[in-house]
């Protein structure tokens, strides 16, 4: 990395703590405001529809649509109209369409992110920094609720409904679940060493990374998360295979992994039991085997749109034979999220989506940062095998940098996959 890339790449310190004040601000979530109006809002929600359209307007302004962004612009424009469609033939339009304006919001800010990566990239790079401090600001706040300080679990209701206090003793820190906070640190530490080993971050910022992923694993008693970190193991032993030395550390982090998921296993051990007269998987997963019946189901029945973005979580019991609360849960796979809300349409979308993102590093063995690029892709596609994500602004936020990352460290690689003039 030349010195000039350097200079334009470092992120300045009041430039993270503008980061670090902004995600805090758009996380918000239950602060509302509107009520002199006679409506209600979300504050953090506005001030993340203030920021997305505020720099796609100032990026549009500045330099249009470069070519590098062009399909996947196009793609976005895919998924919202796929969106648009899922509201207009649902028949339940008044919630599908309050989930398609939050889905539309985070594909805004994807689309925010990946003109701040060819405008502005050391503005991802302080956004990563905060990622970390957020992450550990997090947990801070989760631990002091887990000891029920004073005036902590009144803070925490700024960023979540009251009922996530019932996952205690599991904490969320500023998410609504336990498993949020867990796919962050996941997230955040796949962030670092990428960061690391390109020559941005310091072996300590890692090893606060590590550590602050580490703990919301062990505090959230998440178990999904450690799917993505399996995943990546293995794609990471299957490059090195034939060196002893890596497939050492390899069985060491396999290890410690198992020793994760024996721990979440346990901490949950009461609801697993609870369910043993149902079948292994269906115990295990603590039900989501009908959760996946009932989204398939729902796709059947409306095979192209689906039911409406949003909707299913709402007609969960009439598609699981009455298990489940209504409104609370949803597919907890992100293929059958998508189908059962958006159809194969949107379905379609999407893969349209990954395909326009990943095409620079997809379409060339070579290209910079086409080991990272694949890293990315496995583990967010690992994160939606027995979760979906998608309806939450916290993960969404993490995958848009993630990716946003990328076409800022490697503009070799997005060059390449645009010839002509």
């Amino acid at each position: 990395m030349s010195a000039a890339t350097q200079a334009r790449l470092t992120a300045p310190t009041w430039l993270v703590a503008l980061c670090v004040l902004g995600y805090l601000a758009c996380s918000l979530q239950q602060v509302v405001i509107g009520h002199s109006l006679g409506v209600g809002l979300s504050l953090g929600s506005m001030l993340l529809r203030l920021f997305a359209a505020g720099i796609a307007l100032w990026a549009l302004a500045r330099h249009g649509v470069p070519r590098p962004l062009r399909l996947p612009g196009l793609a976005i424009l895919a998924c919202a109209l796929a969106l648009g469609l899922s509201v207009l033939a649902s028949e339940h339009a008044d919630i599908a369409s309050r989930h398609a304006l939050r889905y539309g919001l985070e594909l805004l800010s994807l689309w925010a992110m990946l003109n701040l990566a060819l405008a502005w990239p050391a503005c991802l790079l302080a956004a990563a920094r905060a990622a970390l401090i957020v992450l550990w600001l997090g947990l801070a706040l989760a631990i002091a609720v887990a000891l029920d300080l004073p005036q902590a679990k009144s803070l925490s209701l700024a960023f979540h409904v009251a009922d996530t206090f019932k996952y205690l003793p599991r904490v969320s820190g500023f998410y609504e679940h336990p498993a949020l906070l867990a796919a962050s640190g996941v997230l955040v530490a796949l962030l670092a060493t990428q960061l690391l080993r390109e020559g941005y971050w310091s072996r300590r910022s890692w090893l606060a990374a590590l550590g602050g992923a580490l703990l919301a694993l062990l505090l959230s008693g998440a178990r999904n998360p450690l799917l993505a970190l399996l995943a990546l193991l293995g794609l990471w032993l299957w490059q090195r295979r034939g060196a002893a030395r890596a497939w050492r550390l390899g069985l060491l982090a396999l290890l410690g992994v198992g020793l994760l998921l024996g721990g979440a296993i346990a901490s949950r051990y009461a609801e697993i039991t609870s369910a043993s007269r149902e079948g292994f998987l269906t115990a295990f997963s603590l039900g989501r085997t009908y959760l996946w019946a009932g989204a398939f189901e729902a796709w059947r029945s409306h095979p192209w749109f689906g039911l409406g973005a949003g909707v299913y979580q709402y007609l969960v019991p009439d598609y699981t034979g009455g298990r489940f609360d209504r409104g609370e849960l949803h597919a907890h796979n992100l293929v059958l999220g998508v189908l059962s809300e958006t159809g194969l349409v949107g379905l379609l979308a999407c893969l349209f989506l990954l395909y326009a993102l990943w095409r620079p590093w997809l379409s060339q063995r070579g290209a910079p940062g086409r080991g990272w690029a694949l890293a990315w892709l496995l583990a967010l596609l690992s994160l939606g095998l027995f979760d979906f994500y998608l309806p939450f602004y916290s993960f969404t936020l993490h995958a848009a940098l993630a990716v946003a990352l990328l076409y800022a460290l490697y503009p070799g690689a997005r060059a390449g996959a645009m010839p002509g003039p």
